[in-house]
């Protein structure tokens, strides 16, 4: 059967690369090469100056990131790649993917939402559900779990705990700007520059492998990385849902959208509301996409019998102290919010 969704079979891209041209990684690439070139050239000057962990071949990426902050001047500030993206050769490609008109919104509209994201990320119950279920969750689907199999240092829980904090640095320099409060007041936040920083990355490393469990050309691709932002937006909604726990969902179903269209997903792979991204989770597993079939499983509870036992072993989270310097924008992101903060304590 055809992987449908909104009405449009889209059986034909779930194994392309993350380059997709309704996205906004592709307009990007489209308005303005060079400075796509130059952050792939970034991160592959950052590979060749980090040596591996422990004889790996996984190197510490969050320096990279941290140099993005760090640079002094516009290139990489949300203003300046707004502006491009809403260029006149791109801003009609640029709406389809935002549904909104000019670059002065679409900030407006993504700064909502990526607050939003950063208030729910931040909460008890999005955290367990990400360290306890969303990183394993992404080994249900065929292709990433077959990527991790072929990357040794995917099995080392020492390497893995590594990895995964990393992973959360990252994503909380995303949802923070990645610019300090200073320099952000002048330069604007960097947000945009952060997440297609991640998408080069994440090419350059992962684009060569070739998926042994559905043959496909590509380990990371179209399929698998839909199903990988599901494990982190839908997972961590529907912990909410069930608790009775107030969020904005519009808001945060377009941070993940804007995310994934950052990173090169096709457009018509992202969920809309939780609805959607609900039939999406389904349409995965019913169409073969992720192991075990139908009935997919509940989002917030794991299926160990569905995932690789070498990597379900290798598991392991050990929070970092660097992830204190984060306690200052946990109190901020709570005082707020704090009306919406207490009907998140007392759920229903």
């Amino acid at each position: 059967m055809p992987f449908t969704f909104r009405g449009q079979n889209l059986t034909a891209i779930l194994g392309d690369p993350l380059n997709a041209a309704n996205s906004l990684y592709g307009i990007m690439s489209a308005a303005e090469p060079q400075f796509m070139e130059d952050l792939r050239q970034h991160w592959k000057k950052h590979i060749r100056e980090t040596p591996g962990v422990n004889g790996t071949a996984w190197r510490p990426a969050l320096k990279a990131f941290s140099a993005i902050e760090g640079y002094w001047g516009n290139t990489y500030s949300d203003h300046r790649i707004a502006k491009v993206l809403y260029g006149p050769a791109h801003s009609v490609a640029t709406q389809a993917v935002t549904g909104v008109g000019s670059s002065a919104q679409f900030l407006r509209d993504f700064e909502a939402a990526r607050d939003e994201a950063f208030y729910v990320f931040f909460q008890g119950a999005s955290v367990n559900q990400l360290a306890g279920v969303s990183f394993r969750a992404t080994y249900y689907h065929k292709d990433v779990s077959s990527l991790f199999e072929q990357r040794p240092h995917s099995k080392l829980k020492t390497i893995v705990s590594r990895r995964v904090i990393e992973t959360a640095q990252i994503m909380l320099r995303i949802l923070y700007g990645n610019m300090n409060m200073g320099w952000g007041s002048l330069y604007s936040t960097r947000t945009l520059s952060t997440t297609l920083l991640l998408a080069q990355m994440h090419n350059s490393a992962l684009g060569h492998y070739r998926s042994l469990n559905t043959g496909r050309q590509h380990c990371y691709n179209q399929s698998g990385v839909a199903f990988t932002l599901l494990t982190f937006a839908y997972v961590v909604a529907q912990a909410w849902v069930d608790k009775g726990y107030e969020y904005n969902e519009q808001r945060w179903y377009f941070f993940w959208k804007l995310l994934g269209s950052l990173l090169g997903v096709d457009t018509r792979l992202i969920a809309d509301d939780h609805a959607e991204a609900a039939t999406l989770w389904d349409l995965f597993f019913s169409q073969g996409e992720c192991f075990g079939g139908m009935p997919a499983p509940y989002p917030t509870t794991l299926d160990a019998n569905r995932i690789d036992d070498d990597l379900w072993n290798g598991y392991d989270v050990q929070p970092e102290a660097n992830l204190l310097q984060w306690v200052p924008a946990f109190i901020v992101t709570q005082l707020r919010n704090s009306l919406r903060w207490g009907k998140y304590l007392i759920g229903r």
